[in-house]
């Protein structure tokens, strides 16, 4: 069975991300992340304003695939980063929670993320849509590198 972790992270994310603002209509991006940066230690926007919200999204679906159950915090430190801050060394620093609560009250009234004791993962149907569209992927890659083929067998 094909998944997750045999095809690119940025190809599946870019195809998860299309699928999510084509398909699923409970994920939107609010007005303000047109204009807000991702994290305090940014200095700019992100590079594609109008698809930064369902990348995010994206992502965020494949980690939960990844690692399992997880809140808030763990969020936090997977979109953390350096802040640069003079002269003096740069320290890590956690990223605001704000848009991955969004994103993720936002899959649960997809139906793609559900609530656990451990935080949250993601649900039967969540885990297929990532699933199929590995798949996919897998199958486009087979078709241009014929040593994958063994693999769909």
């Amino acid at each position: 069975m094909i998944t997750v972790n045999m095809v690119p992270a940025d190809v599946l994310i870019n195809k998860v991300a299309d699928y999510i603002k084509n398909n699923v209509r409970e994920v939107k991006p609010p007005e303000w992340s047109y204009f807000a940066k991702t994290a305090s230690f940014k200095e700019r926007l992100p590079d594609d304003v109008e698809n930064w919200w369902y990348i995010r999204t994206a992502s965020l679906m494949r980690k939960l695939y990844l690692n399992g159950p997880f809140g808030l915090s763990k969020a936090q430190v997977i979109y953390g980063g350096l802040k640069r801050r003079g002269t003096r060394p740069p320290r890590t620093v956690r990223a605001p929670t704000h848009s991955a609560r969004l994103i993720l009250q936002q899959l649960e009234k997809a139906g793609l993320v559900v609530k656990t004791k451990e935080g949250r993962a993601l649900s039967p149907r969540g885990k297929s849509l990532l699933d199929k569209l590995a798949y996919e992927i897998f199958i486009d890659l087979a078709d241009k590198n014929p040593s994958l083929k063994k693999y769909l067998e």
